[in-house]
């Protein structure tokens, strides 16, 4: 009976350790994609709080001011508690637009420490 205290505690040990490791990559895992998600939801709302109204002429045709839009995202990710960054973080503004001007879609590459954050947002206003 003694025999088994051994295999017993190296089972356990490896149990714990399994455990803790899985915790720790989906701690990071919930981190990242949390991080995402929030830096999606405030491209969005940047978009929609910077439309450009006045222009629409067509239905589902969204016109936006990218200086404001850029500096308005700016503005909101240092203000949002969820997104931790640090004083030295390069943007990177890509809009897909029509043949008219109007903007079909919004990526925003948030550059921290080295690591790419991507939030794309396609803006589609045509049921508001």
């Amino acid at each position: 009976m003694l025999k088994d205290y051994p295999r017993l505690v190296g089972l356990m040990i490896l149990g714990v350790t399994l455990i803790v490791f899985t915790g720790v990559y989906y701690q990071a895992n919930y981190k990242q994609d949390s991080l995402n998600l929030t830096l999606t939801e405030t491209v969005r709302v940047s978009a929609i709080a910077n439309a450009d109204n006045s222009s629409r002429l067509n239905e589902g045709e969204f016109f936006i001011n990218k200086e404001s839009f850029e500096e308005y995202l700016k503005d909101r990710i240092k203000k949002n508690s969820n997104v931790n960054l640090s004083n030295d973080v390069n943007y990177k503004f890509e809009y897909l637009d029509n043949e008219n001007g109007s903007t079909k879609a919004i990526r925003v590459i948030v550059r921290n420490n080295d690591v790419d954050y991507q939030a794309t947002a396609i803006v589609d206003i045509s049921n508001l």
